[in-house]
């Protein structure tokens, strides 16, 4: 009876033990955030690249578009 005891207070014991479950949650939460911000920069980057080059490129011939001053 003495074993049966022992076993049910450790089992109680590591099943009432919530002190990994945090590190555990955390470690997944870095890990989606890593994967979903890897994702979201390789999708996103090459469009915010040629969005810039785009806009570089009006805005160096907008230049050429503006009459000169009357002097």
């Amino acid at each position: 009876m003495h074993i049966a005891v022992l076993i049910q207070t450790t089992l109680h014991r590591y099943a009432t033990n919530k002190s990994g479950a945090v590190a555990t949650e955390y470690a997944f939460l870095i890990a989606f955030i890593a994967i979903v911000a890897a994702t979201g920069m390789t999708l996103l980057g090459e469009n915010l690249s040629a969005f810039f080059n785009d806009l570089g490129v009006a805005l160096a011939n907008a230049g050429d578009a503006i009459p000169p001053l009357p002097s």
